[in-house]
């Protein structure tokens, strides 16, 4: 799928490093995106990665994570475009209910659909286990369910 020269696909072993270098200057963690690089997608400006975000998925929920762009690409609808070919190709696998955990993107994902929760309730409970002690105490958790 592209949009212009912009082109989004799904991630491969040899992209790992590039979406470390990514996650490091939008400063979000890192932790765990060995066991679950296959989840994640990409966006490309011809040979350059400018995006990417991926998902840790579970029997019944997923969490959506790593949503990162480019600087230098921000405001093009990339994000957007990232979120939404996630959760379509997890809402395919039968997921309807995602979580997130964010310290400055509220606003933006609200806009999306997901709404704050109180986390320490509600990701346990979804069989997304233990991601909240990865991410600092002051991060909002945000939860989309999708009717099937």
């Amino acid at each position: 799928m592209s949009d212009g020269e912009i082109a989004i696909s799904g991630a491969t072993a040899d992209d790992l490093s590039v979406i470390r270098e990514l996650l490091i200057a939008n400063n979000l963690p890192t932790i765990g995106i060995d066991d679950h690089w296959k989840t994640f997608i990409v966006a490309r400006d011809g040979d350059a990665m400018v995006g990417c975000g991926g998902a840790e998925a579970y029997k019944f929920a997923a969490l959506i994570r790593s949503v990162a762009v480019a600087d230098s690409h921000r405001g093009r609808g990339i994000g957007r475009r990232i979120v939404r070919q996630l959760l379509d190709r997890l809402a395919s696998r039968g997921i309807r209910e995602f979580y997130l955990l964010t310290t400055t993107a509220q606003p933006y994902f609200a806009k999306r659909g997901f709404k704050p929760i109180d986390r320490d309730e509600s990701i346990p409970a979804s069989g997304v286990d233990g991601v909240a002690g990865r991410v600092s105490d002051t991060a909002v958790c945000m939860r989309l369910v999708m009717l099937a």
